[in-house]
């Protein structure tokens, strides 16, 4: 396997981690992505918003930040920090 098979797997099951890792965004949160427009419109819910940061939390208890699509993901430590990662550079691989 080449190097860069190996980081693209790795990045991967980090990626399936944090999505095996997943918890709900507290109301204030949600709140906040929904202000700063950080959202996706799901046309299976009519093309209502939805928040486009998630969380999740590891094993140790630290909370990580995600936004994603199916091209593509970004994690961060903060919650502002996950939001500009996606108007920055998530939403365009939409």
């Amino acid at each position: 396997m080449k190097l860069y098979d190996l980081l693209l797997c790795e990045k991967k099951n980090s990626f399936e981690i944090l999505k095996k890792n997943r918890v709900a965004l507290s109301p204030e949160e949600r709140a906040e992505c929904m202000k700063s427009k950080a959202v996706w419109h799901m046309s299976s819910d009519g093309g209502k918003a939805s928040p486009a940061v998630w969380k999740s939390s590891d094993s140790k208890g630290k909370t990580i930040y995600v936004t994603n699509t199916h091209r593509a993901y970004n994690s961060a430590a903060t919650l502002k920090g996950a939001i500009s990662r996606f108007h920055k550079f998530i939403k365009s691989t939409a």
